[in-house]
C-alpha cells in the first residue's frame, strides 16, 4: 500500500503525534469534547488522509460509513490504526463486533437500538453512545445503559434538508433530564460553539463543518480553538 499523505494549501501533513496522557485526560470527561463524524460520502483514500490530518485536534472521530460492508469497514479501521491514528480517538459506528476485532473501545449506535444493555452486560468497559432525536429516545438510551447520547440536529443543516432544527431549548431539556453526558450535533460552526457555554453540554459534534470543508485540518483546528475558549472560561 502506498504511503498516505495529506496536502492542504501545499503543506504536507505528517502522522499525528500526541501524548497518550493527553488523550486520556480529554476522554476522561473533565474537558469539553469535540467530535468529528464522517459523512459516508468521501472517497476512502481522501478520507484516510483527512482523518490523519484532523486526529490531533479532535477528541473522537465517529466512523459513520454506512455504505461499507462489515469486511470493508473492518479493513478501513485497520488501515487507520496502522497509519497512526490513535485507537483512543476512533469510534465505531453500528458494527457491534468490530471494536473487539480492532481494539477500539468506543461504539456509537443508532436511535432506539435495542441491544445496548446486552452489549454493556457482556462488555462493560466498552463506551457505548446513541444518537437520539427526542427526550423520550434519550431516556430510553440512558435506561438501557448508554454511556452518552448525541442529540440533534440543533441548527439547520444541509444533511437534514427540510427538517426543522430542534434548537438549544430542547437540548437543555435533555441535559437536565439525564444523568449521562449529552453531545450536541447538527449545524454546529465555530461561531456557534459559544452558545453551549452555560447549558451543561458535554461536547459538540461536527460533520460537514469538517469533512466538507476546503481544508478539514484548518476547520478542525479552528473548532478546537473555539472549544478551548469555553474550557478556559469555566
Amino acid at each position: 500500500m502506498k504511503s498516505i499523505r495529506f496536502s492542504c494549501q501545499d503543506v504536507l501533513y505528517k502522522k499525528p503525534s500526541i501524548s497518550p496522557q493527553i488523550w486520556i485526560k480529554r476522554i476522561g470527561g473533565d474537558l469539553m469534547q469535540l467530535y468529528a463524524v464522517t459523512n459516508g460520502e468521501t472517497e476512502e483514500t481522501k478520507l484516510i488522509n483527512t482523518i490523519l490530518a484532523i486526529a490531533p485536534f479532535v477528541d473522537h472521530i465517529i466512523l459513520r460509513e454506512k455504505q461499507k460492508s462489515r469486511l470493508e469497514y473492518l479493513q478501513f479501521v485497520q488501515v487507520l490504526i496502522n497509519s497512526g491514528v490513535p485507537k483512543e480517538v476512533l469510534c465505531i459506528h453500528t458494527h457491534v463486533k468490530i471494536p473487539f476485532l480492532t481494539g477500539v473501545n468506543q461504539l456509537h449506535l443508532p436511535e432506539y437500538c435495542t441491544n445496548i444493555g446486552e452489549i454493556k452486560r457482556f462488555f462493560p468497559s466498552l463506551r457505548v453512545g446513541s444518537s437520539v432525536h427526542s427526550l423520550e429516545a434519550a431516556k430510553y438510551a440512558e435506561d438501557n445503559g448508554a454511556d452518552y447520547v448525541m442529540f440533534g440536529h440543533i441548527y439547520q443543516t444541509n444533511s437534514k434538508p427540510g427538517i426543522k432544527p430542534r434548537g438549544l431549548y430542547q437540548l437543555e431539556q435533555i441535559i437536565h433530564a439525564l444523568t449521562i453526558p449529552v453531545i450536541a450535533i447538527g449545524g454546529i460552526t465555530g461561531d456557534r460553539i459559544s452558545h453551549f457555554k452555560d447549558i451543561g453540554v458535554t461536547g459538540v459534534a461536527v460533520m460537514s463543518g469538517i469533512f466538507s470543508a476546503t481544508c478539514p485540518k484548518t476547520a478542525a483546528m479552528s473548532l478546537r480553538k473555539e472549544v478551548e475558549k469555553i474550557e478556559g472560561s469555566l
